[in-house]
């Protein structure tokens, strides 16, 4: 199995479409249920293969339909096949879905797809999930991302405390590809975050130090630059060492 390191590095912008197949799938069989049972080894189905398996029509109607379907996972792949077509005309009936939706993870789903489709009632949904202290810190996280997805960046703070209180090394990365998108930040709030940037460049976990280095550069925090110097210098892993050398060049840049 590979490593968090091997898993974490090979990263990449996702499209909508491979955003609404691998979290309307694959992350929901995890949460409620298998979808499919072998989804990690086979990559991720189509939201369309899914929704046939499940006898549904692939009408407009059909998915409007199954929006209110008694299974979760129905109505979290319709909201996101709608979603993927850009199917405006049914944003409403998303809308009311959500709405009337109790389960989180179906209510996250819809939220997602309604953000492709520029609707407040989405952003403000997963702005809601990501503030939640109650909700697990992954879905929370991906929330903050989906936001980040429309230049959406209210959920940075909860990010920077997630970063500051969990032990998790996958909730560890995931926030520091956040803040690494979130784009400038207030001077205040990039002194908020120092602390941990600073602390996570001493991590274990060599894809952790080295996503610190670069979120320490991608959000110009021109004070971590001695230490992000002193941890290149005591670095043991070439990759990490090679990536935290771009971060250092790249900060420095920014200062001049």
């Amino acid at each position: 199995m590979a490593s968090l390191s091997q898993m974490l590095v090979q990263r990449s912008n996702r499209t909508v479409l491979d955003t609404a197949i691998q979290v309307l799938v694959c992350s929901v069989v995890l949460t409620i249920g298998p979808l499919i049972p072998n989804c990690a080894a086979q990559g991720p189905p189509t939201i369309e293969a899914e929704l046939s398996r499940y006898g549904i029509p692939l009408t407009e109607s059909g998915l409007r339909a199954a929006l209110r379907d008694p299974r979760p996972q129905v109505r979290s792949l319709a909201a996101g096949e709608l979603s993927e077509r850009k199917d405006v005309q049914s944003l409403v009936a998303i809308e009311q879905a959500l709405k009337a939706e109790k389960q989180l993870l179906v209510r996250f789903n819809m939220a997602s797809a309604l953000v492709t489709l520029k609707s407040d009632l989405g952003k403000n949904t997963l702005l809601q999930i990501c503030e939640d202290s109650s909700v697990p810190e992954g879905l929370r996280l991906q929330a903050a991302s989906r936001l980040l997805d429309v230049d959406d960046d209210r959920c940075v703070p909860q990010v920077a405390a997630m970063l500051r209180t969990t032990r998790d090394p996958s909730s560890k990365a995931s926030a520091l590809l956040a803040l690494s998108r979130a784009g400038t930040l207030p001077e205040s709030q990039i002194g908020s975050i120092h602390p941990e940037l600073v602390s996570n460049l001493r991590d274990p976990n060599p894809a952790i130090r080295q996503y610190a280095g670069e979120c320490i550069a991608a959000i110009d925090d021109q004070a971590a630059a001695p230490e992000l110097k002193t941890a290149i210098a005591i670095e043991s892993d070439p990759t990490t060492k090679d990536r935290m050398e771009n971060s250092l060049k790249a900060l420095e840049c920014k200062r001049e």
